[in-house]
Parts: C-alpha cells; sequence; structure tokens
C-alpha cells in the first residue's frame, strides 16, 4: 500500500506565515503550502514537517559499497534511502529519488528498520542512497534504536547541513561517508546549487569528534579534476588527518552530463598518485575495474596490508601483517565470521 507518513521536523521558527528552515546552509524560508530546497520538508499547517520512515529503496549491500573500506570490513549493511535531496547535482545517479518534488511511498519505522537488519543478518544499517539529512529525524532515531539492538549506523551524506545539527548527528551517527564533489565553490554553484564551505566544515566537524570518516571525490573529466584542484583537495584532507581514507571515484555519464566522457582510467592513477604525494597514507580508486584499486597499502612498509576485489577483501584485523602497522580500521572481532573474507598468500 502506497502512503505517505509526517511529523513535526527539528530546527526551524516561524516567521510571519513562513516556516524558517534552519537544517542546510539553504536556509529556506518556506511559504504555506511549499517545501524547501530538498523537495520535501514543507510548511503544510504553519509548522516545518518532515517525512518519516517513507522509503524509497531498501537493499543489503556489502559495507564497501558506501564506499566504506576502513569501518568493519566485509560485513553487511542494511542500506535504505528516502526522498529529495539539498543539492541539485547534475550528475546525480539516483536524481529517480533524489530531485522529486512527492513524496508517496511505503511507510516504516526504526524498530522495522532495526528487525529487518538483524534478521538479514546485517552487521548495521547505512542512510544512502538519497541525502539522508532529509529525514534527519528518521535518521536519529533509527540510528538511536540500532544502537540498542547493535547495530552499528552509516550516513552517506553530501555535507551540506548547518553545525548544529551536524554536532547532534555526530552523538548519533557511527561512521560516514562524505561526498566533497569538488575544491571549488564555483563547482558547487554551477554544478550542485550550493557552496562549497558547508561541506568543508562538515568533515572537519566530524574528523574533530573522532566519528570515523572517509571522503569520496568523483572525478569528472575537464570540470573538477585538475592538477591543482586534486593537489589543493588532497593538501586539505591532510591538515585534517593524513589516516582518513580518500575515494577518487570514476565518473560515467548520467542525468544532465550524459554528454560528457567517463573518466579515464590515468586520470584516476593521477589522482591517487597526486593524492600520495600530498602526504595522504589511504587512497583509493572506485566505479572502476583496475588492479589495486581498492588495495590498502600499509603507509610503513609498503607492502599491500589488505588485498580487494570487489566488495571481497582479505581478512585483517585492522593490522598490517607484514609490519604490525595499525591501518586506521574500526574491526570487530566478530566481522571475522563473515563468508565474504578470503585468505590470500
Amino acid at each position: 500500500m502506497l502512503k505517505a507518513d509526517y511529523q513535526v521536523g527539528k530546527y526551524w521558527e516561524k516567521i510571519g506565515g513562513k516556516i524558517h528552515c534552519e537544517l542546510c546552509p539553504h536556509s529556506c524560508m518556506i511559504p504555506r503550502g511549499k517545501s524547501g530546497r530538498c523537495k520535501v520538508r514543507s510548511n503544510k499547517h504553519s509548522v516545518l514537517e518532515t517525512p518519516y520512515g517513507n522509503l524509497s529503496s531498501a537493499h543489503v549491500d556489502p559495507v564497501e559499497k558506501k564506499p566504506l573500506f576502513h569501518f568493519h570490513p566485509s560485513t553487511y549493511v542494511y542500506s535504505i534511502g528516502g526522498w529529495g535531496c539539498n543539492l541539485s547535482c547534475k550528475n546525480c545517479q539516483n536524481y529517480q529519488i533524489s530531485q522529486v518534488w512527492v513524496v508517496n511511498s511505503a511507510v516504516t519505522s526504526p524498530e522495522e528498520i532495526c528487525k529487518r537488519a538483524l534478521s538479514k543478518k546485517c552487521g548495521g544499517i547505512a542512510f544512502t542512497y538519497n541525502e539522508p539529512t532529509t529525514w534527519y529525524e528518521f535518521m536519529e532515531d533509527t540510528a538511536a534504536e540500532a544502537r540498542k539492538n547493535g547495530l552499528y549506523t552509516v550516513c552517506v551524506t553530501n555535507g551540506y547541513i548547518q553545525k548544529e545539527p551536524m554536532s547532534e548527528l555526530l552523538e548519533y551517527i557511527d561512521a560516514f561517508n562524505i561526498d566533497v564533489k569538488s575544491f571549488s565553490d564555483q563547482f558547487y554553484q554551477k554544478y550542485c546549487g550550493g557552496t562549497l564551505k558547508p561541506v568543508l566544515e562538515s568533515v572537519e566537524l566530524a574528523a574533530e569528534h573522532k566519528n570515523h570518516i572517509e571522503l569520496t571525490y568523483l572525478v569528472i573529466p575537464g570540470i573538477n579534476d585538475s592538477h591543482e584542484e586534486l593537489e589543493a583537495f588532497s593538501n586539505w584532507v591532510r591538515s585534517i588527518n593524513e589516516r582518513i581514507p580518500v575515494h577518487f571515484n570514476a565518473f560515467h555519464p548520467c542525468f544532465e552530463l550524459r554528454h560528457l566522457d567517463s573518466t579515464p582510467i590515468s586520470t584516476l592513477l593521477n589522482a591517487r598518485q597526486i593524492g600520495y604525494d600530498q602526504g595522504l597514507k589511504y587512497v583509493y580508486l572506485g566505479n572502476v575495474n583496475y588492479p589495486s584499486a581498492g588495495d590498502t597499502v600499509c603507509p610503513r612498509c609498503g607492502r599491500v596490508a589488505v588485498r580487494r576485489v570487489s566488495t571481497r577483501a582479505q581478512k585483517t584485523d585492522g593490522i598490517c601483517r607484514f609490519c604490525n602497522e595499525e591501518l586506521n580500521m574500526v574491526v570487530n572481532p566478530k566481522d571475522n565470521t563473515s563468508v565474504r573474507f578470503w585468505e590470500y598468500e
């Protein structure tokens, strides 16, 4: 049965007949009967109403697909998505659910999500597919319920959120993959309908709070792949923490950028080398079938400490098997029962 469910959201104030939303940097002033830039948080009854538990997608995924390579490797994660997004990226791969104006879907609850995750033998729950902060309240409630049930939580986000709600979210979510789409404010304005600074601040805040974070940078040919920009991005990451894993992902034509070519492997290899040259310790290539793209190279001895093929990883306890270097991984001994590990000599 298709239906919709709403509740009063957080982070807003009423100004005259409008609702001032204070969740993301757009700071939308929403007239009665309208929605904000995210397309789902709305002013329906002179309060800010937000979808609650309205699922667009639910799948069991390897945690490596988020992508997270240093967080509970080779476990499965119950991945759920809702509707809407507070950016309007021209290269969005999930535009069918992110760029919508009407929420009309089956509704679930935090308790049901956790029940499903446990029944499918998942290690945790991931909020992904669309921008999770558009259903901020449901994500928080589900994360709190997940903690009660011994499940970890992951937020795959564009990081476009104000500091106060981000700080609150950091108390609930165990790991973040934050998508830094470019290191250019001009890019964000032209291709995403946003600005760069709030994203950088979200990364810095998460790092300061000691949450596990990994970063994704989609490398688009001729747009955000210059040596100068990749160097500036890598240098900024290093200035926060050189051990933050960075995923340079290949772009494939989609949505409003179908006229562009896919990212050449040479460009990705160049991006990886720039990352290493700027002092990053863990640099990966994604969305591409290439030997060593997902391997963890030990920053001390330079040998492949963890080999990966697709979403299968060599068994690891988070320590280099050659020199005992700590690899900045969150590993639970129970994770090692996963059938997606394999022994490699």
